[in-house]
């Protein structure tokens, strides 16, 4: 059994129409101004009005950057800590999905660290926080509300680059499920999934442990039980909230354990071709783990008992069930089996070799080479030779 240590630093408040406490929360603090991180998507849906009324009820002076693209870019972090510094507020509100929040996370690096963006990576900052950051997720998928990461796309290399510290964490997470509802379906679905992989490569993880698996396996349970709903249903509040509440068990997990090859093959294709991060996740689980399955067929097995998928099998049966019923949960929500990119045999090896490098695969649980990776992108995308 691995050693683990544990701290979630963030308050974690979970209630439908927890946006409205965002205001008194704030003014308990002693803020008295922020500025709002958001992106247009998230502006257009209505998802801020809530967030608006309830600063202005407590007089909070509040500004909104909404230039967050799908996949946030240095240049959307250096923006948005130009108006944060031209304005001098006492804090930061992340609005929307783990773009928003990342975006967020990386904006409170640089000011904390006094550098650029592209110098922060790797290596783990220290250190406090320079001033308080609340998130607001929109989706229920990233768990970037607990996580003290934030993944950020250098535009000019095409590659998603990680920034890390322990005062990234954010002060207080509002999971309010409320504001998920406005999601269209294929969104919902993609974030589903999203946090779906988040819960089962931190469960089969080299660093996974007594903690993270109990997080996962939870968070595994409630998407099994309630993505289906959500994604027909997109005003079942009760499936609604069972997905917040398991995309954000899910990010404590892999923020604990670490991550594997899906992230590591997910994240070149959103650096390369800005395919959104849920989508290239969704479509990469289910190779992932069947590519895995000998390695962890026991744990498998266990997460298949788990989520009922019994019977007279042995674990390498049941491990391969289970495969089998994510990708089936994935098909019932609408995830294409292939993503639409077409690229030519030098872009192939390049995306190899950008996956080969990824920090997030020495955590696999199996050894993954070039020719496994090439192998499993072959069958998701069109190369022309």
């Amino acid at each position: 059994m691995n050693p683990f240590s544990f701290n979630v630093p963030t308050k974690i408040i979970f209630e439908p129409g927890a946006t409205t406490r965002l205001g008194s929360l704030l003014s308990d603090d002693g803020v008295n101004s922020a500025l709002i991180i958001t992106d247009k998507g998230v502006m257009k849906a209505g998802c801020l009005k809530g967030v608006f009324d309830s600063l202005d009820s407590m007089g909070i002076i509040h500004e909104t950057y909404d230039g967050v693209e799908q996949n946030p870019t240095e240049d959307n972090v250096r923006e948005a800590l130009r108006i944060l510094r031209e304005c001098n507020y006492d804090a930061i509100i992340a609005v929307g999905g783990g773009s928003s929040i990342d975006t967020a996370k990386a904006v409170l690096a640089m000011m904390k660290e006094g550098k650029d963006i592209g110098e922060l990576y790797k290596a783990v900052l220290k250190g406090d926080s320079p001033l308080s950051l609340v998130a607001i997720p929109t989706t229920a998928g990233t768990g970037s509300e607990v996580t003290w990461s934030a993944v950020i796309t250098d535009t000019e290399h095409k590659v998603k680059e990680t920034a890390r510290g322990g005062f990234m964490y954010p002060k207080i997470a509002l999971i309010d499920p409320e504001l998920t509802i406005s999601l269209p379906s294929h969104i919902t679905a993609s974030t589903g999934m999203d946090a779906l992989t988040h819960a089962m490569e931190a469960f089969i993880t080299k660093g996974a442990h007594a903690m993270s698996d109990a997080l996962a396996m939870e968070a595994s349970l409630l998407i099994f039980s309630n993505l289906r709903d959500a994604v027909n249903d997109g005003s079942n509040l009760r499936a609604r909230s069972a997905m917040s509440i398991a995309s954000t068990l899910a990010g404590m997990s892999f923020s604990i354990s670490g991550l594997g090859m899906v992230h590591g093959m997910a994240e070149p294709l959103g650096g390369r071709y800005n395919v959104p991060h849920g989508i290239a996740n969704s479509i990469l689980l289910p190779h992932c783990l069947s590519f895995n399955c000998d390695a962890v067929e026991g744990k498998l097995a266990t997460m298949a008992h788990l989520l009922g998928i019994n019977g007279d099998h042995s674990d390498h049966e049941t491990s391969h069930l289970l495969v089998k019923e994510v990708a089936r949960l994935s098909d019932d929500v609408g995830i294409p089996h292939k993503l639409e990119v077409v690229i030519d045999q030098d872009e192939f090896d390049s995306l190899i070799s950008d996956a080969s490098k990824n920090s997030c695969l020495p955590g696999n649980p199996k050894s993954v080479s070039r020719e496994d990776i090439a192998n499993i992108y072959s069958r998701i995308l069109r190369v022309e030779q």
